[in-house]
């Protein structure tokens, strides 16, 4: 079985991956639970009248917990315009053996037991070959044929390795 199709890669699908990547490693989730502890605390220095101290912590809450987003979100979209790769489409083919990509008449093939692991975002699979490298396969890309490369993905991927959680294509 082989499943050929073509990814643009858009601001969208890079702050989906970015979102996902950050908040779900160690650093975004102290961050975030940081945040949320900033925010408690200034309501309870605000429930006992220390209102500079409540809106100090309110502010540093809200910083912790805002910025992120607004942040990735320019990141996404500076990566996306500054990366060579992403201004043209790049072709993947997922077939028993992985996944191969080809742009510009050069190819790399990435086997499935290179895997690290598989994770399912809102907009996308994510496959990572190493902590910091990822193959990311738009579900609107793959339209029609997403639940078919998640079957591969699945048949040839430790289950351990693969998080799929959202199996529609929207």
């Amino acid at each position: 079985m082989s499943i050929k199709f073509e990814v643009n890669m858009t601001d969208k699908i890079m702050y989906d991956f970015l979102l996902y990547h950050s908040y779900t490693s160690a650093s975004g989730l102290f961050a975030t639970l940081v945040g949320v502890g900033c925010f408690i605390f200034a309501v309870y220095k605000g429930v006992n009248g220390d209102s500079q101290s409540a809106i100090l912590f309110a502010a540093l809450g809200a910083m912790l917990l805002f910025s992120t987003p607004f942040t990735l979100k320019s990141s996404a979209k500076n990566q996306v315009k500054n990366t060579e790769m992403f201004q043209k489409p790049l072709e993947y083919e997922v077939t028993e053996k992985g996944i191969t990509v080809t742009q510009d008449g050069q190819s790399a093939e990435n086997t499935w037991d290179n895997i690290m692991r598989v994770v399912s975002t809102g907009k996308s699979l994510v496959i990572y070959i190493t902590r910091v490298r990822a193959i990311i396969l738009p579900k609107e890309s793959m339209g029609d044929d997403y639940m078919a490369v998640v079957e591969l993905i699945s048949k040839n991927v430790p289950a351990k390795k693969v998080k799929i959680r959202h199996v529609s294509v929207r």
